[in-house]
């Protein structure tokens, strides 16, 4: 039998449904519950354009068109391969805008892992212990050099409009702190925002939940949603999607 997810047409009849309060539940339960919070967020919250940072190969662009988004997508992705799929998905939506570079706390031309699932790309060092759990897509297959630039500074060089309300999604593969960062100007216009945040480290060296949440509340924002992203097999969360509001005055 087909899955929700593999039927185009489903998706519309899904999202008229959800306008009148019923939820269709797609094979992937999880991504499920995020679609269904970030519909309302959007539609309450009025967000107009979408930062994608780390978009890979247009997975999250995809998703949110599906998801009933129509709104500006501003995507970036440093990895040459990833690139080169995300301006193959993005070709035929005008709204739809790549930027092939990283974002971080300082410019740079900096080593990124490239690893055989490219999901698992990094700025960081797969753990031994991801290794093990995850198997042969975590290992890295090359390291490539690509361009870091605070997002403070090339926000000007960016498709916007004056009337904007930004949503920032990072997932950057333990780099999101460093992303936040080289964003302060930035996130005064930002109204919402979604950070992957670890239970159980896959990098070394990368942050840990308190450390995330600590940053965000520091930057102004404070938490609406948790998302498990993946479990372990005891089902205990490795990962989380974090979506985090502007904290009231």
């Amino acid at each position: 039998m087909p899955r929700l997810e593999d039927l185009p047409f489903a998706f519309a009849a899904r999202n008229a449904l959800r306008k009148v309060g019923v939820e269709v539940l797609p094979a992937s339960i999880d991504s499920s519950l995020l679609g269904m919070h970030l519909d309302r967020l959007i539609s309450t919250l009025n967000v107009s354009c979408v930062l994608d940072v780390g978009a890979r190969v247009g997975d999250y662009g995809l998703w949110l068109r599906r998801n009933g988004y129509r709104g500006d997508i501003i995507s970036f992705e440093p990895v040459s391969s990833n690139f080169q799929a995300l301006e193959k998905a993005a070709a035929h939506d005008a709204n739809w805008h790549c930027f092939n570079y990283a974002l971080g706390a300082e410019q740079s031309i900096s080593s990124i892992n490239v690893s055989k699932h490219t999901a698992y790309s990094s700025f960081h060092q797969v753990s031994t212990a991801a290794q093990e759990r995850f198997g042969e897509e975590t290992y890295t297959e090359r390291e490539e050099k690509v361009e870091v630039h605070r997002l403070d500074d090339v926000f000007g060089t960016l498709p916007l409009k004056v009337t904007d309300r930004l949503y920032l999604k990072m997932d950057t593969q333990g780099w999101d702190l460093e992303v936040l960062k080289g964003a302060r100007e930035t996130l005064s216009h930002v109204i919402a925002l979604q950070t992957e945040v670890s239970v159980q480290p896959i990098y070394e060296g990368m942050p840990v939940m308190r450390d995330s949440l600590e940053a965000i509340a520091d930057y102004g924002f404070t938490p609406s949603g948790f998302f498990p992203v993946n479990l372990d097999s005891r089902m205990a969360a490795i990962e989380f999607d974090l979506v985090a509001v502007r904290a009231a005055a």
